[in-house]
């Protein structure tokens, strides 16, 4: 795991999408300097800031460590869209359920 290509990656990605070191590091709840040194490779991150930084960004934590592309993973929202309503009121329950562990 090399820090300096993982910076490298949150800093392209963060840039492509227009949105500044300030407001990743409001997004994530941390400082904009800690987002300039985790964008540096100088800092490492703890799993909490990497699973939000993942979920701002809207990025695999498999991208964001090793670079890799999942081309067989569907968006959440595409996933949803093909569900009866049965199955999207289990799914709310089970995310609502998971999201005091997310925060």
């Amino acid at each position: 795991m090399n820090l300096i290509e993982i910076g490298s990656r949150i800093k392209a990605y963060r840039k492509s999408i227009s949105i500044s070191q300030e407001k990743l590091a409001e997004m994530v709840d941390v400082s904009p300097h800690y987002i300039y040194e985790i964008e540096r490779g100088s800092k490492s991150m703890s799993l909490e800031t990497l699973m939000n930084l993942s979920v701002a960004l809207q990025l695999s934590t498999d991208y964001i460590l090793f670079g890799n592309q999942a081309t067989d993973i569907v968006s959440l929202s595409e996933q949803l869209a093909k569900m009866n309503e049965k199955q999207r009121e289990r799914a709310e329950s089970a995310f609502k359920a998971l999201l005091p562990y997310i925060k």
